[in-house]
């Protein structure tokens, strides 16, 4: 800059000894005389010219306006001589050498904490509040007791749970009555329709009468021989009676024939009699009979599922049911008696009013609501211009209160919303990684993203980075110590630096003057260090 203004200052009194050394003009020579109707005054510069001369004559100017007009000239050449006498010579500027160096852009984005997981606590029987332990925005540990119930209630509720059970097993054992079959009987009903069971029955009861009809006959057939038999021995008996004999014998065999024939007849009686039973054709028979009556059997017990399974199985499964139920709701009971227990250490945010002590609270009513202190996160709202900056998993210092913690971008919402403003904005959570029972939910955090990093990269002032409609650029100290433009690619920046990722390669010699005194080319000194 003070060469510039040197330079100036050679030029004012360049001008000033071309203004002196010109001839002075007297006063008065410029004045113009009043000209008024006949008595105008005519210059002496003119030659009076008669009108009715036919050759104009030119005008003359006098000598003084020539001196002027040469000076004028002389002026202007003496400037011209000094200003290029000033181009050649050097102009000093300042440099900085290109060296590698760390860039870090760091975003201050303010937010609101909280927590990253809420629970809601529900009843899970119908029971009595006994005793309500907390009040919003109480914190507490886990395994704290929020809530404790009427511990008389919940017995008599597990008693009516037992009864329901016992009650649905009977209903069952009702309808299952008699309905248990062999397993043939349910192969059978497995494998036949019921118009094939019912033939089947059909054909054996239509078989079975057969048989007993050719049982009876044979039996009927014996029995009249016996009657024979029997007569044909009684009158023996009288024969003989009648003939006075004394002393017989009935089983004397060597007597007379009618002994011999006495003793057959007995014989033949004795053996048809016991044809009655132990005829093979009739063991046959009613081994037959007895097989057909086992088959009719299970064919009926398969009809009976066939006809009333169904009836079964529903019972069978409100059995079921009722018992997974009633099982389930002992269970909560149960565990109703040893009170609601925090699962975590939180924050109670929200208390129904409806849940005070004394109060008879149905299963599924919500009880109360915990925020989780071990859970805390932080909801940012990241610009446009700001969003290509963040990443997943980038490292946030974080203030709360005063106190500082450490983040972690966790999350970046692929939706946008428009803020109070109008503007559009992507919502971001910051997980803290090292929270406490310090941490007050609701309250806004101070929070610096630690966006963008780059080391061992060129790293300029930006105040050096000049722009023009074809880019970014800036001027360095070329060997002829002369200036050169080069052209550079910004990557990282930050309000004060600018990482150059093309165009400088490191010892470049970087002028940091001010650019609006440099143009491409022109002659530069370096400026001796103080």
């Amino acid at each position: 800059m003070s060469e510039n203004k040197n330079k100036n200052n050679e030029v004012k009194e360049a001008t000033k000894e071309a203004v002196d050394s010109t001839p002075q003009i007297p006063d008065g020579a410029n004045e113009i005389r009043e000209t008024t109707g006949a008595d105008m005054e005519v210059y002496d510069d003119y030659d009076v010219t008669d009108l009715a001369d036919s050759a104009p004559k030119k005008k003359k100017f006098k000598k003084r306006y020539a001196v002027i007009g040469i000076a004028a000239l002389i002026i202007a050449a003496f400037i011209i001589y000094r200003i290029n006498a000033a181009k050649g010579s050097a102009v000093y500027v300042e440099t900085q050498d290109v060296a590698l160096g760390t860039i870090e852009n760091v975003l201050s984005i303010s937010g609101t904490v909280q927590s990253g997981e809420t629970k809601n606590y529900y009843a899970d029987v119908t029971a009595t509040i006994e005793k309500l332990n907390v009040k919003v925005g109480d914190k507490v540990s886990e395994g704290f007791e929020l809530i404790s119930y009427d511990t008389e209630a919940l017995d008599l509720a597990q008693k009516n749970a037992e009864l329901a059970i016992k009650q649905a097993k009977g209903s069952y054992s009702a309808t299952a009555a008699g309905a248990t079959v062999s397993d043939s009987a349910e192969y059978y009903a497995n494998t036949m329709t019921l118009d094939q069971i019912n033939n089947r029955i059909d054909q054996i009861t239509n078989e079975s009468e057969a048989v007993q009809k050719q049982i009876e006959e044979k039996q009927n057939r014996i029995r009249q021989t016996i009657d024979e038999l029997t007569k044909v021995q009684m009158d023996y008996n009288q024969n003989r009676v009648s003939d006075g004999a004394e002393g017989y014998n009935h089983y004397d065999r060597k007597d007379s024939d009618g002994n011999e024939m006495y003793l057959q007849t007995q014989e033949a009686l004795t053996d048809a009699q016991a044809a009655l039973t132990r005829d093979p054709e009739i063991i046959a028979w009613n081994d037959r009979l007895t097989a057909l009556k086992d088959e009719s059997s299970r064919l009926t017990q398969a009809r009976g599922l066939k006809v009333n399974g169904g009836s079964i199985s529903a019972s069978k499964a409100a059995l079921d049911s009722t018992q997974l139920a009633q099982e389930d709701t002992i269970s909560k009971i149960e565990a109703a008696k040893e009170g609601v227990k925090a699962d975590y250490d939180g924050v109670v945010t929200v208390i129904p009013a409806t849940v005070a002590e004394g109060a008879t609270v149905a299963a599924g009513t919500q009880l109360l609501t915990i925020a989780n202190l071990e859970d805390v996160q932080i909801a940012i709202q990241v610009s446009k211009s700001d969003l290509p900056k963040i990443a997943l998993g980038q490292k946030v210092d974080v203030t709360i209160n005063g106190k500082p913690y450490n983040g972690e971008i966790t999350k970046i919402s692929g939706n946008a919303t428009k803020n109070t403003n109008g503007v559009a904005v992507v919502e971001t959570i910051i997980k803290v990684t090292n929270p406490d029972s310090d941490i007050i939910f609701g309250v806004e955090a101070s929070n610096k993203i630690h966006a963008q990093k780059a080391d061992n990269t060129i790293v300029l002032p930006y105040e050096y980075v000049q722009t023009d409609s074809t880019g970014d650029y800036v001027y360095v100290l070329a060997a002829d110590n002369t200036v050169q433009r080069k052209d550079v690619v910004i990557g990282i920046s930050t309000s004060t630096e600018a990482q150059i990722t093309e165009g400088l390669e490191v010892g470049d010699k970087v002028i940091t003057s001010d650019a609006s005194l440099l143009t491409e080319g022109m002659t530069v000194a370096v400026m001796p260090q103080q």
